[in-house]
């Protein structure tokens, strides 16, 4: 899984041809999953209240057919 604050590929694409290389490559070329625009601001002070920083993170994405993204229901298991 790769996951970031923003878009995980730079625009615009500094690869030839290819729009997204990162979602090329991480999708198709390595079966990853990519979850983009993360909001994490909510989860620092959470996490300094409970003085723990690791977590089971399950991520539940919308059961979509044929589909090749959805918004997600990230779920934090302390």
């Amino acid at each position: 899984m790769l996951g970031s604050d923003s878009n995980n590929d730079t625009s615009p694409s500094v690869a030839e041809g290819v729009e997204f290389p990162v979602h090329v490559l991480a999708i198709n070329a390595m079966g990853l999953h990519l979850l983009d625009y993360l909001e994490l601001d909510d989860l620092v002070p959470l996490c300094e209240a409970a003085g723990r920083w690791s977590f089971l993170c399950v991520i539940a994405p919308l059961r979509l057919h044929r589909g090749t993204g959805s918004p997600v229901n990230p779920i934090a298991i302390v």
